[in-house]
C-alpha cells in the first residue's frame, strides 16, 4: 500500500491511499463470488441478467471498502505519517474496479500540537491529611449499624403507641360527609415524632394494635385546596413496630469481612482515610485544572468538533424553547454561553490530551470497566446488555474520558509535588463486551 498526506489548512489533512491490485484482489473476488451465489427471482441459481453482476459489484464493493478495507489501511497510513485524527475520517473519493487497484481519499482533522507543560508555574500547596479520630470511627460505625437495622413488631404486655414507634395504619376521611383528594390511605407506615403525616401522631399515641377511632383533624398543607379545613377521619391501627438493632456477633462481622469489633473499627478507619485522601486529591485536581488553561497560549480547535458542539447546543436550546418561552435576547445569551463553555471544554480536553501524550501515560481501563459494571448492576442490566445500547456506549465513553482526565491531573499533581511516579501496566484489562466483539460472549 502507498499513502500520501496533504495539509489542507489549520488542523485539516487529507490522506490518499493506493491499494495494489494484488492486495485488494482477494476482496474483489470474495464479493464477486457472493454476488454470483445470490438468488434472483425469475432466474436459475447462478444465472443473472447480462451486466447485473458488474452493476451490483460496484455498490457492494464500495460498502465493503468503506466498512472494512479502508479503515484497516487508513490506520496503517496514519501510523506511518504520525497523524492522530480527532474527527472521523470521511471518504471524499474512491476509485476501483475488479481489474484495477483501489484508491481512496479521506479528509479529517487532527489535535492541536501543544508544548510540554512547565510544572514549576503551577501553584499548589500540599496539605497534611487529618488523622482519623475515634469520633470519626464511632460515627461511621453507627451509620453501618443503622443500615443493618430492621423493623420488628413491638412485643410485651399492654403494647401501645409511644413516641419513636413505627405505626402501620389505614384511614379514610370526609369533609361534611364527602370524600376528598387523598382522603384514603391503606398500609401507610411512618414514625411517630417525625414530620411525616404529623397530623395523625397525637391521636395515635396510646392506641393498641387493632384499635380503631374517629378523630376530627385540621388538614395540613399537603391537602392543597383543602388545607385548614376540618375533616373527620376513621383510623385503624394495624401494627406497631420498633427498630431492632443488629447484634454485633459472628454473622455481623462475617458480612463485613472481619472477625471482631476492633477489626471492624480498623477497617472503618482505613476506609475513612481512603475517603479523605480521595477528597484531598480531588481538591488538588480542581486547583490544577483552574490554572492549566492560563499556561497555554490560544490555539486552534478542530472546526468539525466546534460545529458539532454548536449543533448540539442549538438542539438543546430548541428543546428548552419548546418547553419554556424565551425572548430572543435570552436565546442569544444562552446560545453564546453554551458556545463559550463548549470551546472551554474542548480547549481543556486538548490540554489534558497533550499532557497525557508528553507524559506517555498508560491508562488502566480496568478502572473504567469496574465502574461501568457497577452502574450496570444499579440499572439491573448486565454489562454486556448495557454496552450494546447507545446510552450504555455513551456512558462507558464518558467514564473513560473522566477517568483519563483524572489520571492526567493526578500526574500533574505528582510532578508539581515531586512525588515518585508509579507506572501502570495497561496491556490487559477487564473487557466490557459490545456488538463489535470478535470473540464469543
Amino acid at each position: 500500500m502507498k499513502s500520501s498526506v496533504e495539509e489542507l489548512g489549520k488542523l485539516k489533512y487529507s490522506v490518499t491511499l493506493e491499494i495494489p491490485l494484488k492486495e485488494i484482489k482477494p476482496t474483489y473476488d470474495s464479493i464477486y463470488r457472493q454476488l454470483k451465489n445470490t438468488r434472483l427471482n425469475g432466474f436459475r441459481p447462478g444465472k443473472h441478467p447480462k451486466g447485473w453482476l458488474d452493476k451490483r459489484f460496484l455498490p457492494a464493493m464500495q460498502k465493503e471498502a468503506v466498512d472494512r478495507v479502508i479503515p484497516e489501511y487508513m490506520e496503517n497510513a496514519l501510523n506511518e505519517h504520525s497523524l492522530r485524527p480527532v474527527t472521523m475520517p470521511v471518504v471524499q473519493k474512491i476509485d476501483f474496479d475488479r481489474r484495477s487497484p483501489l484508491s481512496a481519499t479521506l479528509h479529517f482533522e487532527i489535535a492541536p500540537q501543544l508544548q510540554s507543560i512547565d510544572y514549576k508555574k503551577i501553584q499548589l500547596e500540599r496539605k497534611e491529611l487529618e488523622e482519623v479520630s475515634e469520633s470519626d470511627v464511632s460515627e461511621e460505625l453507627e451509620s453501618i449499624i443503622q443500615r443493618e437495622e430492621v423493623l420488628a413488631p413491638k412485643e410485651g404486655k399492654n403494647v401501645i403507641v409511644e413516641k419513636s414507634d413505627w405505626v402501620l395504619i389505614n384511614y379514610e376521611g370526609t369533609i361534611e360527609g364527602e370524600e376528598f383528594t387523598d382522603s384514603k390511605g391503606n398500609d401507610i407506615q411512618f414514625k411517630i415524632g417525625t414530620p411525616e403525616l404529623a397530623e395523625f401522631h397525637d391521636c395515635l399515641l396510646g392506641m393498641a394494635p387493632g384499635a380503631e377511632k374517629e378523630e376530627e383533624i385540621e388538614l395540613p398543607e399537603r391537602f392543597a385546596k383543602n388545607e385548614g379545613k376540618k375533616a373527620k377521619f376513621k383510623i385503624q391501627l394495624v401494627q406497631i413496630s420498633i427498630v431492632k438493632r443488629p447484634e454485633l456477633d459472628f454473622e455481623f462481622f462475617k458480612k463485613y469481612g472481619v472477625e471482631s469489633e476492633n477489626e471492624l473499627k480498623e477497617k472503618v478507619a482505613d476506609s475513612i482515610t481512603s475517603r479523605k485522601k480521595a477528597e484531598r486529591q480531588s481538591e488538588y485536581r480542581i486547583a490544577v485544572r483552574s490554572q492549566l488553561s492560563d499556561l497555554y497560549d490560544e490555539f486552534e480547535l478542530p472546526q468539525e468538533l466546534i460545529d458539532s458542539e454548536q449543533k448540539r447546543i442549538q438542539q438543546e436550546l430548541e428543546k428548552i424553547s419548546a418547553e419554556k418561552e424565551l425572548t430572543e435576547e435570552e436565546k442569544e445569551k444562552k446560545k453564546q454561553e453554551g458556545f463559550d463553555n463548549a470551546k472551554t471544554d474542548l480547549r481543556m480536553k486538548f490540554i489534558l490530551d497533550s499532557i497525557n501524550e508528553h507524559e506517555e501515560l498508560k491508562f488502566d481501563e480496568n478502572e473504567a470497566a469496574r465502574e461501568f459494571v457497577g452502574l450496570a448492576q444499579i440499572t439491573g442490566q448486565s454489562p454486556d446488555e448495557l454496552i450494546q445500547s447507545p446510552f450504555g456506549r455513551d456512558m462507558y465513553q464518558r467514564i473513560v474520558i473522566r477517568k483519563q482526565g483524572d489520571a492526567t491531573l493526578d500526574r500533574v499533581v505528582a510532578r508539581v509535588f515531586g512525588d515518585p511516579i508509579e507506572e501502570k501496566n495497561s496491556e490487559s484489562y477487564e473487557h466490557v463486551h459490545d456488538e463489535n466483539c470478535d470473540h464469543d460472549h
